[in-house]
């Protein structure tokens, strides 16, 4: 490969990470020309991502995801509002092939560079639509995926802080404050709750790293359960949970609120997963679910508008069967599996460290909302993960 075409590849890449929230549509622009040139790199250098050492794995995982939501349609009512539906998949169909790309030209530290520059961004954004707009901090996408994204980005700055020069480190910092700052601000209960399982496993990494003592692991993690604490003295995040004890409180009498609904829709969702348990109901069907298994015809009318059931585990099993969780569940953890090996790595454990954080970070963003359901998680997903195959073995020398 060319200097120019590897410069263009790494600019492309460094701009998923560094945009996605802040710019419309940068990150799924940067990443269909990514995916689309990596089909071709790959016909040009013959590699087949399923055979490849490197990518198999990932290739494997992403490519049983697609093919089970694409099973969910084909044993249900084929329509092409199915295959609408399945089009925010297709990330997953690309993944092996973009694996291959990344796992040889990825550059880590200008990766590392537009990640932290990802989390300064998303923090100033949500400074001024927060403040100066009085919104709810968003970027250019939905605050929920605006949080979630900045959330991970933020910890993503600081998981390799300690082999870092000293201006890097401040950077790095820096980083990681505005990138909390853009969650506290996006109002993103889902994210909050995930902060400290995150915390816990930079800990976890750093100590396995050997970066720190017990004896400091033991204080920052009181340092950081105290500052966690801290922030419930902000007041949108008093009001925030203030408003999920009155959702509570009111549910009988008010099921439509945020929580309520929420209840509503796990409670429609654990009745109708044992009518279809196996495929599950189709990938495109959570609505008509919704509208067959709510008799309050006032009910029915108002949820008919959501399209998901606000929980990924639920909501798969629902279109997709236990065929779709089994699938979902190793999206999630097989690469903790694949990665955690190389943690010990010195050299090598930048990726490895990010794509635990990811997977972490997802599983519980699945709790409360969809973590696959939008367009800008797939996007970032599979971005991070494609690009972490390269720390499965030494890439080869590019050409």
């Amino acid at each position: 490969m060319t200097d120019n075409k590897y410069t263009a590849v790494n600019y492309l890449a460094g701009f998923i990470p560094a945009f996605i929230l802040i710019i419309p549509a940068a990150g799924e622009i940067s990443f269909s020309l990514l995916a689309l040139y990596s089909l071709y790199y790959c016909f040009q250098q013959k590699i087949n991502p399923f055979t490849n050492k490197q990518t198999a794995a990932i290739a494997f995982i992403c490519m049983a995801y697609f093919l089970t939501a694409l099973f969910s349609i084909l044993a249900s009512d084929i329509s092409l509002y199915a295959f609408k539906r399945l089009g925010t998949n297709i990330h997953f169909l690309l993944a092996p092939w973009l694996a291959v790309l990344l796992s040889q030209q990825i550059n880590k530290k200008t990766l590392s560079m537009a990640i932290k520059i990802g989390a300064a961004l998303a923090g100033i954004v949500a400074l001024f639509q927060f403040f100066y707009l009085g919104q709810r901090a968003h970027g250019s996408v939905n605050a929920i995926p605006f949080g979630d994204i900045s959330l991970l980005l933020s910890f993503f700055s600081i998981i390799n802080i300690h082999n870092e020069s000293k201006l890097t480190r401040i950077f790095s910092f820096i980083s990681f404050i505005l990138g909390c700052t853009a969650v506290i601000f996006s109002l993103s209960r889902g994210a909050w709750v995930t902060i400290p399982f995150l915390l816990m496993v930079v800990l976890l990494i750093w100590y396995k790293q050997n970066t720190v003592t017990f004896k400091q692991l033991s204080t920052l993690l009181i340092i950081g359960i105290i500052s966690m604490s801290a922030t419930h003295l902000i007041p949108q995040a008093q009001s925030r949970i203030n408003h999920i004890k009155a959702d509570i409180s009111n549910y009988e009498t008010n099921k439509l609120s945020s929580v309520g609904a929420r209840l509503v829709l796990w409670d429609i969702a654990i009745t109708a997963i044992p009518t279809h348990p196996i495929a599950g109901f189709g990938l495109h069907k959570t609505k008509q679910v919704i509208t067959e298994f709510v008799e309050d015809t006032q009910l029915r009318e108002k949820l008919h508008q959501f399209g998901h059931f606000h929980n990924e585990y639920l909501t798969t099993l629902v279109g997709k069967g236990v065929l779709g969780l089994i699938s979902l569940l190793t999206l999630l953890i097989a690469p903790l599996f694949l990665m955690y090996p190389y943690l010990p790595d010195t050299k090598n454990n930048y990726l490895p460290s990010i794509v635990l954080l990811l997977s972490t970070g997802y599983a519980f963003f699945g709790l409360t909302n969809l973590a696959f359901g939008h367009g800008v998680m797939n996007t970032f997903f599979v971005f991070i993960l494609a690009s972490a195959s390269t720390a499965i073995h030494p890439p080869p020398t590019i050409l």
